[in-house]
């Protein structure tokens, strides 16, 4: 996320421009380092400075994501409740800077002939195929207009995606919910029903965001169509990996490090689903790996009160991710 506070920090006046590289600087080996890297691009990309602001209605500059990509990430979620909050413009817009700078945005389409181009992102990595489809519960009531789409959470459109995926041999089906109720650590009613759905329809792996808080996490061990042994997973939502929020427990989130296989008989496994907590610091919006940190590897001193607040932190994190080995 890109607050108002994270904008002023990032401004250089001297130069009229931004550069967000140091919120990253301390996580930014881990991202480039992993085959893969997603993350959740909750702000849009208006096309005038105008309209660049925080909360409730998000709108960042181009270099916001241009960091993002010197990062290390790959792939954006953009299908979120602000993917409409600057309208139909900075939707197409967000699109194509996100496009622009070598990353896949995946949720939101310009008209109907991107969304049947890209509806369904397909990869492969070490001869594994993956899918991936991202959706949202909504846009905060702002109407979606001029042809454009984002995706929205549909149970018929859940199995339809998911099935087609299968129909193409996909060895990981991944969805990716943008769902919930703020600030809830327990998933609510919905993203229990969302999870069981998706996994009904064939779903490998869920992962959720939104309620700006680190949510549990669940194993499910059942019987696939072919008869084999499937393992699903699903975490229910990853929290703040950087944002301005500084309520009790929104101040970090985690990290999801999966590594994933398939034998030589097609047995698929999740050999790695591994929380990793990260908290961000308030003096410049730096995300902070905190185990680094505690190990002395990241050669920076906090002060005391800053490290309070990151331990009441990871105190949190841990009555609901317990300790992984």
């Amino acid at each position: 996320m890109c607050h108002n506070s994270q904008l002023i920090s990032a401004f250089d006046s001297k130069n009229q421009s931004y550069n967000f590289d140091r919120s990253f600087q301390w996580v930014k080996s881990k991202i480039q380092n992993s085959d893969r890297s997603f993350g959740n691009l909750e702000t849009t990309i208006p096309i005038s400075p105008r309209d660049y602001s925080g909360y409730p209605k998000f709108g960042s500059p181009p270099e916001f994501v241009q960091t993002l990509s010197r990062t290390g990430f790959d792939v954006l979620s953009t299908a979120n409740n602000h993917s409409a909050d600057k309208g139909p413009e900075a939707i197409d817009h967000t699109i194509d800077t996100v496009s622009k700078n070598g990353l896949v945005p995946i949720g939101t389409y310009k008209n109907l002939d991107d969304y049947e181009t890209r509806r369904y992102y397909l990869f492969s990595e070490n001869g594994i195929k993956f899918g991936i489809l991202n959706y949202t519960y909504s846009t905060n009531g702002i109407k979606v207009t001029g042809g454009r789409i984002v995706r929205l959470l549909d149970r018929e459109m859940i199995s339809e995606d998911v099935r087609y995926l299968k129909l193409l041999n996909v060895h990981f089906v991944i969805l990716w919910f943008h769902y919930g109720t703020e600030y809830y650590v327990e998933p609510d009613k919905s993203q229990l029903e969302w999870v069981n759905h998706g996994f009904s329809a064939g779903a490998d792996l869920i992962i959720g965001g939104h309620p700006h808080v680190v949510q549990k996490f669940e194993k499910r061990n059942v019987i696939g169509e072919d008869g084999k042994n499937k393992e699903q997973y699903v975490a229910f939502s990853l929290g703040n990996f950087l944002s301005a929020q500084n309520m009790s427990f929104t101040d970090g989130g985690t990290i999801l490090n999966l590594d994933l296989s398939v034998d030589s008989r097609g047995n698929k496994k999740v050999a790695r689903f591994e929380f990793e907590p990260v908290w961000v610091l308030s003096r410049g919006y730096q995300v902070i790996p905190i185990n680094e940190y505690k190990r002395g590897e990241l050669g920076i001193v906090l002060s005391k009160m800053e490290e309070k607040r990151m331990n009441q932190y990871l105190d949190a994190f841990h009555k609901i991710i317990p300790l992984q080995n």
